[in-house]
């Protein structure tokens, strides 16, 4: 049994049939993924990344932690993309939203690198002065703008403040293996080092040391998140591959573009799932979204959003397909492993017109609110479905990266295109350099000031 399930129910008669129609398709794509005979497949290290690196991964990564001669309550995370979002996707899931408020056993977590925001900056580094901090640095080259930026700052202030010596033991590099900016700084000051897997892009890498490292260092679970996507996986290497929701998913998808909707929305009703949404939007942004093709990736939040772009979604243009994600119960408190429940409480006035909702659970209602907006969306001619998994965990983020990575890439193929690559990102960083006046960038930088 799938450990991540596909609801169809709302995706309509027609859309299912085609569905049925693709799904040769859709295996004969995973197979070319699993077989390495795909475009791009120089970049498919993450298939079955748990099984082959990933349980040793962890266990090599748990006995570096355990060797630190430093105490520290913070991990601040540097890095951009693929290289910080799936790290902050379980991180915002899996810890207390009040991390660091609220009493924990578990340091705080925070990122750096991802803008060029100097407000934000500064504010993380006053959150340092209030800490003992453990940095990791996430960059396979060394040179990305945002994290290079960052980490010359953050740097600095480590040097200052514990000195070289205790500043090169805060320090870890997530970096190339044998080359690139980091990498020659980690072996010049001494700082451990894991390693970005060649074979593996950033928007792919949540599993690799990417993630890995500093959610350990953070205290998650990480043998968890590895056995979901392990199960996952090991679910696509047989059975009844056509009714397999991951591939059906990728099958839902692509015939949704195919009949002309544009936008897919991935809608979630607990918060803590933002992060994760964010990971998806750049999975899939940055796979499909080439040669003019491609379903554009939004997320809205429920029942937020239906008080402002839920009016859209219902009346607006008809070029959406939509997405429910689902966890059963939602209600562990992360402060503990005590679960715990709210119910509307009972009230001697019914001014609020809300007795009818007297003890209920707040999640079923949330859940009614879910149901209630597929019902509505799907009658105002935007297909669903909804993805579904059990309570909300490390092991079930974890299938979930391996179920959206895999019917990603699947997707990308099903319309004819790279799923690794992403050769647009590079526009906006020609004219950054141009404009900033990188050498070797002088003539692109004077022609972009004459068009200002």
């Amino acid at each position: 049994m799938s450990l991540i399930k596909l609801d169809e129910k709302f995706l309509g008669t027609e859309l299912r049939e085609k569905v049925d129609a693709k799904m040769s398709v859709a295996v004969e794509k995973l197979h070319s993924i699993q077989e390495k005979s795909c475009v791009g497949s120089e970049y498919t290290g993450w298939w079955d990344y748990p099984q082959i690196y990933g349980f040793n991964l962890v266990k090599d990564v748990q006995a570096y932690i355990n060797s630190l001669d430093v105490a520290y309550d913070l991990v601040l995370v540097i890095g951009i993309g693929g290289s910080y979002l799936g790290t902050r996707a379980v991180s915002s899931a899996m810890q207390h939203s009040y991390q660091g408020l609220v009493n924990s056993d578990k340091p705080l977590i925070s990122f750096l690198g991802h803008h060029l925001s100097e407000t934000a900056m500064i504010e993380v580094l006053d959150l340092l002065d209030e800490r003992q901090p453990i940095v990791n640095v996430i960059s396979k080259s060394g040179t990305t703008t945002e994290p290079s930026v960052a980490f010359r700052v953050v740097r600095k202030y480590m040097e200052d403040r514990f000195g070289k010596d205790e500043a090169s033991k805060r320090i870890i590099a997530t970096t190339d293996k044998d080359k690139g900016a980091l990498r020659q700084v980690s072996q010049d000051l001494g700082y451990k080092s894991f390693v970005v897997p060649d074979d593996i892009g950033g928007r792919y890498s949540v599993l690799s040391p990417v993630g890995i490292v500093p959610l350990a260092l953070a205290k998650i679970d990480v043998e968890a998140l590895m056995e979901g996507a392990h199960q996952v996986f090991n679910e696509l290497k047989s059975g009844d591959l056509n009714n397999h929701p991951v591939l059906r998913y990728a099958a839902a998808r692509n015939v949704a573009y195919e009949s002309d909707k544009r936008i897919e929305i991935l809608s979630y009703i607990n918060p803590k799932l933002f992060y994760v949404v964010e990971w998806w939007k750049q999975l899939f942004g940055e796979s499909e979204g080439k040669d003019g093709k491609g379903l554009f990736p939004a997320g809205l939040a429920y029942t937020t959003d239906l008080h402002s772009l839920g009016q859209y979604v219902q009346e607006g243009v008809r070029n959406l397909f939509e997405t429910f994600i689902h966890f059963d119960d939602a209600s562990t408190s992360h402060r503990g492993a005590v679960e715990q429940q709210l119910k509307v409480p009972v009230s001697e006035s019914n001014v609020d017109q809300i007795g009818y909702l007297e003890g209920k659970r707040i999640n079923d209602i949330n859940y009614g609110a879910m149901v209630a907006t597929k019902i509505a969306h799907f009658d105002g001619q935007v297909p669903c479905v909804e993805i579904q998994a059990p309570s909300l965990s490390e092991k079930t983020i974890g299938a979930l990266f391996a179920f959206f990575e895999t019917a990603c890439a699947v997707s990308c193929l099903m319309l004819d295109v790279n799923p690794f690559d992403q050769p647009g990102v590079e526009a906006y960083k020609k004219n950054l350099f141009g404009l900033m006046g990188k050498p070797g960038f002088e003539d692109l930088g004077q022609e972009l000031k004459t068009r200002l």
